[in-house]
């Protein structure tokens, strides 16, 4: 498709969106935001795609909101700045709603909003050298539309409460240690290493990974009474479903199995 500020690329099964704005080092801005959203959009509308990676173009992966998108507006009204601000809040939410499975491959510099696509990325991967900067404070606005998902993601939420204070930068290994990255990988081996996670996220079901990530969406907000019902009732349609009547049938005849 034609757009300007992403490139939306397809290889098989694997779709590959990367921002493209090399000169302002990927930093967002109308355009592209509006171009992810219809990019995503389109990918939850594709059957034959099973597995999205973002990752950017250039020096850097997101250098977050471009300021001077942000700058531009200052003296606008406060609905217009609310307005700018839900466009960005829906173009994460269009990512963190994707029924397939979303690998973030980072590499470079990633500041601000940008962090927020290791939120609602489902695998993150980061250069053993990149880094990373919760900045906002350095300029008197805190990451707010990105503090949903690095929330659930947080696996130490005292340590991300202080990386929003400070606005200090961090390195990949701490942000693996705050549970923001998955994978510390060296730069050279980077790419060979996200295309070879992409293809081994083709070998499940694809109904089973699509109610996964529904699991993380639903139940953490759940009484427990009520999660254990709807776990049970998850699973209770899933075996009795088309998918999981193939997987098992073929696991117990002992036949390699290929998932559309």
């Amino acid at each position: 498709m034609g757009y300007e500020t992403i490139k939306l690329e397809k290889s098989g099964k694997i779709a590959e969106v990367r921002l493209n704005r090399p000169e302002v080092r990927n930093a967002f801005n109308a355009a592209m935001v509006a171009e992810v959203r219809d990019a995503f959009a389109a990918l939850a509308a594709d059957a034959s795609v099973r597995c999205v990676v973002i990752a950017g173009e250039g020096p850097a992966f997101c250098a977050g909101v471009d300021l001077k998108w942000l700058g531009g507006g200052v003296d606008l009204p406060r609905e217009k700045h609310l307005a700018e601000t839900m466009d960005i809040a829906r173009m994460f939410r269009a990512i963190y709603d994707l029924d397939k499975p979303v690998l973030a491959v980072v590499h470079g510099t990633t500041l601000g909003g940008g962090v927020g696509f290791l939120g609602v990325a489902d695998i993150v991967l980061a250069a053993q050298d990149a880094v990373f900067g919760l900045s906002e404070v350095k300029i008197g606005v805190v990451p707010a539309c990105i503090s949903p998902y690095l929330l659930l993601r947080a696996a130490r939420p005292s340590r991300l409460k202080e990386l929003f204070i400070s606005g200090r930068r961090f390195s990949a290994q701490e942000g693996h240690a705050a549970g923001l990255v998955d994978y510390v990988v060296e730069p050279a081996k980077l790419p060979q290493e996200a295309r070879d996670m992409a293809s081994g996220l083709l070998n499940a079901g694809p109904l089973a990974q699509a109610t996964c990530k529904e699991l993380f969406r639903r139940v953490p907000g759940m009484p427990l009474d009520e999660s254990m019902r709807y776990t049970a009732e998850v699973l209770a349609d899933l075996k009795t479903g088309p998918e999981a009547r193939r997987g098992i049938a073929a696991f117990l005849q002992k036949k390699e199995l290929r998932w559309d």
